[in-house]
């Protein structure tokens, strides 16, 4: 037995890097612990184990050898021994696992489909399992056993029975903005800065970048030859949608580039309200909008600020948004009421009187204006990623 321990604590020190000192620690205090419940083992007695020899020592507090207790005590020394082993061999790897992965926390990994549990995806990645949740997929993710696979390492959790210790995930808005440091090197290299990255995960990216080197695009460092750069992401993001845009310190042109490809007539900045006011031309309205209010909702998010989208001058009422008549909406601009904000603020009963129609209608109107300024300031929440 003596020889067997003193092999197998030198394997796992050397080959899964588990401290021969911490198992000895581990087996003297768990085996100090069993003779003094069997073997009525006084407290001032402890079990001491030679790292070299393997020999089992009983010693008083002074050091001193005593004579074992009078019980078969090499006997359960080994089923002992092996017990504490097993679990404390256990207990290291998963500290090992947790201390190791801890570290990639916000980095992207490779791993392979292990397996499938109710819609969620078991990776596995090196010695280990990961959990890639089902709500951490994206909408057009569609993968069989085996597949590689790249995600974001979302989460480390402490090491407990019956949970992945492992979260990944693919709709976090750094996994996007980690596909782009690792496809460009002009990113990693500093030469171009990523300033602001908003996300609808399966449709939509907008990053703004800059580069503090007048001879570099960093749009079209991050685009690529034919777009090379940002079609490789794309693929890998199973087709998501990605624009890159100039960042600029001046909050109006930001707020033009923010809303590419739409292109604006005017900005104006208001910073006491931190919100900015766009006109555009009627064909380029719904471009500034975009399917289902995204383009001016990431606007907003990279931006960090409100942007209302207004019609030119010329170019008919603001409140045509709402998808209300041309005449409907003339009222509404003679009333008072030229912008979907000031809709949005105004009190039913008076819109009714003014406009002549019902307060019915002019609660509708002013839901519909709520909720599309609301859609404009985007929703703060959809980049956040409950960890589950």
């Amino acid at each position: 037995m003596k020889k067997e321990l003193v092999a197998l604590l030198d394997y796992w020190e050397k080959n899964k890097g588990i401290s021969k000192e911490f198992l000895i620690a581990s087996l003297e205090e768990g085996l100090s612990a069993v003779y003094r419940k069997k073997a009525m083992l006084q407290d001032n007695i402890e079990v001491k184990i030679d790292p070299e020899t393997g020999d089992i020592n009983f010693v008083d507090e002074n050091g001193n050898s005593v004579t074992p207790p009078s019980f078969p005590w090499e006997r359960i020394a080994a089923q002992t021994a092996k017990q504490i082993l097993i679990q404390k061999i256990r207990e290291a790897e998963k500290a090992a696992i947790y201390s190791e992965f801890k570290k990639l926390e916000n980095t992207i990994i490779s791993g392979r489909i292990e397996r499938f549990e109710t819609g969620n995806l078991v990776i596995s990645v090196a010695r280990i399992e990961a959990l890639l949740p089902q709500k951490h997929l994206l909408p057009r993710d569609r993968f069989h056993l085996g597949d590689p696979i790249k995600a974001l390492l979302l989460e480390v959790r402490k090491p407990n029975k019956g949970v992945y210790p492992i979260i990944l995930s693919r709709t976090a808005t750094d996994f996007a903005k980690r596909l782009l440091m690792d496809e460009i090197p002009e990113i990693r290299d500093g030469i171009v800065e990523i300033k602001a990255i908003a996300r609808f995960p399966g449709d939509l990216t907008k990053i703004a970048v800059y580069s503090s080197n007048p001879k570099v695009d960093p749009v079209g460092t991050c685009i690529g030859d034919k777009a090379n750069r940002i079609k490789n992401i794309t693929k890998e993001l199973s087709g998501e949608k990605i624009e890159v845009v100039k960042w600029s310190s001046d909050p109006e042109k930001f707020t033009a580039s923010a809303l590419l490809p739409a292109v604006c007539e005017r900005v104006v900045y208001d910073p006491t309200k931190n919100e900015a006011t766009v006109w555009v031309s009627k064909d380029q309205l719904f471009v500034a909008i975009g399917k289902k209010g995204q383009n001016v909702r990431l606007a907003c998010k990279l931006t960090g600020w409100n942007i209302v989208v207004n019609r030119a001058e010329g170019e008919g009422p603001a409140t045509l948004l709402l998808g209300i008549s041309e005449e409907l909406a003339q009222k509404l601009s003679d009333a008072g009421y030229e912008t979907i904000k000031s809709v949005s603020e105004a009190k039913s009963k008076e819109l009714s009187e003014k406009i002549n129609i019902s307060e019915d209608h002019a609660r509708e109107l002013i839901e519909a204006a709520t909720r599309q300024m609301q859609d404009a300031a985007g929703d703060k929440k959809i980049d956040q990623t409950e960890n589950e």
